[in-house]
């Protein structure tokens, strides 16, 4: 982890258990990790877990942003508030995801917003926000994109079809995302972690058993050790239990 110690890296969504094991493990690893939340609760809350679970001996440390990343105003002002703050973003984990029940047919139109705003348009902004500051200043970066197994293996029968769709909609913008990079001569990667059930998320129906937390983050982790040269496209990461 030599070349990202003291580097910026973003983690869209540190609500859940697996973006705090992301933020916790790369920060022991030397990085300022950058955590967004949705509400001032929320940071509160996620600050006095850390206080009991972090050790006081990082490498690098965590900094918690209150951001609701389907509102773009936010969005702008957390991006822009971070590049003055440490001079820019070096990497961006896209962890965030809206996953309630909405069937394309009978779903309600307010939850298609919902589903869409975080899995489709904040994703695209981050991205954008976060790889214009890499590109601008010509440095290197790495944009890691935690998808879902749902897009590649259909559950027999799911309530979720709007987050399949935006699923598989993901797995198509990391694809275009590579060839656009390659296209302006960027040293930005951009890498697809495809997850089966994670630990203390929902289960469907195809998968009986969970991933756990700390291999998630751990491969995560493993991404980024990879040499400059070397550019992992998509990784499928499943329990085998």
């Amino acid at each position: 982890m030599i070349p990202w110690v003291n580097k910026v890296i973003v983690v869209t969504s540190c609500e859940d258990k697996l973006g705090l094991t992301v933020m916790e493990l790369l920060a022991k690893s030397g990085m300022t990790v950058i955590g967004f939340a949705k509400t001032e609760f929320i940071v509160n809350k996620i600050t006095e877990k850390l206080k009991i679970c972090t050790p006081n001996d990082l490498n690098g440390k965590i900094v918690l942003c209150k951001c609701d990343i389907a509102n773009l105003k936010q969005l702008k002002s957390a991006f822009a508030k971070i590049i003055e703050t440490y001079g820019g973003v070096d990497v961006l984990v896209n962890n965030a995801h809206c996953n309630i029940d909405c069937s394309a047919c009978t779903g309600e139109l307010c939850d298609f917003k919902k589903v869409i705003d975080i899995n489709i348009n904040a994703l695209i902004v981050c991205i954008r926000l976060a790889a214009g500051n890499m590109i601008e200043r010509q440095s290197r970066g790495h944009i890691i994109n935690i998808n879902n197994l749902c897009a590649y293996q259909l559950p027999e029968d799911s309530r979720k079809n709007v987050f399949i769709a935006t699923k598989a909609a993901a797995k198509s913008i990391n694809e275009i995302l590579r060839h656009e990079f390659r296209y302006l001569k960027a040293n930005v990667k951009v890498t697809n972690v495809v997850c089966g059930n994670i630990e203390s998320e929902e289960k469907y129906d195809f998968d009986e058993d969970n991933l756990k937390l700390k291999d998630v983050a751990k491969l995560v982790k493993l991404i980024l050790n990879t040499p400059e040269h070397v550019q992992v496209h998509e990784i499928l990461l499943d329990s085998c239990e």
